[in-house]
Formats: C-alpha cells, sequence, structure tokens
C-alpha cells in the first residue's frame, strides 16, 4: 500500500537515501531540508515528491504545523514521520560551552520533539502512523559525552513514545545507525573545534580528529540499504520499538548489554538490600 512520508534533513546523507529509497517503492515523500532544495532527483518521481524548506532549530510552532499542512494539502495524510535532521560534535564534555551544548539539544533533541508534536495531530485522527527517530550507536553506547546525551536523549523519547501513542495504533522505532558511509564526519555536519581548549584533552582531541579523518567516507554501512531497510519496518506489522542497524552498532548494543548485566550482577544483594525491612 502507498504511503506518504515525511522526511526531516533530506538533502543528503541518510535522509536523502531514505527519502529515495521510500519513493522507489511507490510512496510519496515530502521531503524538508534548510534551502528548500533537493538536487539531482529523478523527474520520474516529482509527481510524488514535495520538498519544502524547514529549519528544525526554529522556535516558532507555526512554522512546523505550516510544513504539515503542505503536506496533507498535497498527499492528504501523513503514514511516516522519519526524523533524520541532526548534527555531530566531536568535543569533550569540559571544553565544551552553554551555547555549544544548547546548539546540539536543539537540533537534534527540540527539533526533532517540535516536527514530532506537529505530526502527532494528523496521525491520532488517522488512528495509524510510524514515526522513525533517527538515533545512533551513541544512543545505547557511551561515547563522546554530549552527543551520546543528545542520541541517549532520543532513544528514551522514543521508547517512550511508542508506549504513549500506542492505544492511537501509532508506532515508534528508534533507528540506531553505527557508521555509515556520508559526509556526517565532514566538518558541515560536526564540530570538532572546542569553546574553551584545555591542555588535557590534548591527546584526547588528537585521537578523535584522527578516527574522524580515517574513518570518514570509509564507513561500511550504506545508506541506500538502511533506507530500504526502513521502507521495509515500515510495511510491517509489528515493527520494532528499537532497530540497531550495522554489525557494528549490534556487537555494540550487545557488549553493552553484557557491561550492565555485569554491574547488576556485581552490586544485586546491596542495591536489594536497600529496601525497607518487613516484618
Amino acid at each position: 500500500m502507498s504511503q506518504v512520508w515525511l522526511i526531516t534533513g533530506a538533502s543528503r546523507g541518510l535522509g536523502r537515501a531514505i527519502a529515495i529509497a521510500a519513493l522507489e517503492a511507490g510512496h510519496s515523500v515530502a521531503a524538508t531540508t534548510r534551502s528548500g532544495v533537493l538536487d539531482d532527483v529523478d523527474p520520474r518521481f516529482s509527481d510524488r515528491l514535495l520538498v519544502l524548506p524547514l529549519d528544525v532549530t526554529a522556535p516558532d510552532e507555526q512554522v512546523y504545523s505550516s510544513v504539515v499542512e503542505s503536506v496533507t494539502e498535497r498527499f492528504g495524510r501523513i503514514d511516516v514521520l522519519v526524523n533524520n535532521a541532526g548534527h555531530g560534535i566531536l568535543v569533550c564534555f569540559e571544553e565544551t560551552d552553554d551555547a555549544q551544548v544548547r546548539e546540539l539539544f536543539e537540533t537534534n533533541v527540540f527539533g526533532l520533539m517540535r516536527v514530532t508534536r506537529a505530526v502527532l495531530p494528523v496521525m491520532r485522527q488517522q488512528r495509524s502512523g510510524h514515526i522513525f527517530n533517527l538515533s545512533s550507536l551513541a544512543g545505547y553506547v557511551g561515547g563522546n559525552a554530549m552527543y551520546s546525551a543528545t542520541k541517549f536523549a532520543v532513544t528514551g523519547f522514543t521508547e517512550s513514545l511508542a508506549f504513549e501513542l500506542s492505544p492511537f495504533g501509532i508506532k515508534a522505532t528508534n533507528v540506531g545507525p553505527g557508521y555509515f558511509r556520508t559526509d556526517f564526519l565532514d566538518s558541515s555536519s560536526i564540530t570538532d573545534r572546542p569553546a574553551n581548549e584545555l591542555a588535557d584533552y590534548k591527546a584526547s582531541r588528537e585521537q578523535i580528529r584522527s578516527f574522524a579523518e580515517q574513518a570518514n567516507h570509509q564507513q561500511a554501512g550504506d545508506p541506500a540499504a538502511l533506507g530500504r531497510l526502513l521502507v521495509e519496518v515500515a510495511a510491517s506489522e509489528h515493527p520494532p520499538v528499537h532497530l540497531p542497524v550495522g554489525a557494528d552498532c549490534i556487537e555494540a548494543v550487545e557488549q553493552h548489554q553484557s557491561s550492565l548485566a555485569s554491574d547488576v550482577d556485581a552490586w544485586r544483594d546491596k542495591s536489594v538490600a536497600t529496601a525497607h525491612e518487613t516484618a
């Protein structure tokens, strides 16, 4: 059955790959970009593609409701929302300032929430819909403190949203990509300059930058394959709440689960002993 997809951050990378996969599967796509332009799209998709400008850091709720109105006026409904827009930071927490932290949360968390809030009335009225929130491997396993904080927030939000929306027939899936071959590690997508450079973190900074330079455009993940996977999940009768994507993310999640279980077991008796004594 043909669906209507709304995808944020669709100009490049995973967002663009997801948009193309949905179009190739016969669905209609409303793709948002900062510029309102989506280049080099096959003209055979033009009757099923709507490109809209959207900056997810905009504070005005009317910006988001206008996007939703444009989509429903063109296609009549919204079946799938993909919250993909976001960016990264490779800076140790103590070297950040409040402005850097707030900027990251505005895009990765609050922007995602603003789009979701605008779309939910449509999905509730339909009593159907599917929300994909693009988290990350970093949304399951701690690494860079600030980036992981935003992605852990997305993971927790999505899991809770799935619970809250289940009475309305709306699904929510937390998508956790590992390393995919996009421009994400480029300076256009990620910040690696500390606001307050500290000598003690020099070695960490050099290690992080070296990793990013070596991994950039060498990542194992194929964005087109991720796009096709989301199309398949969106058609599933029982989609997962959690969708780690890529062997690297699955391995990291399994290692994290094992580490968590080890901590629980090591302190189980003392933790349980914090309860009030019963007569």
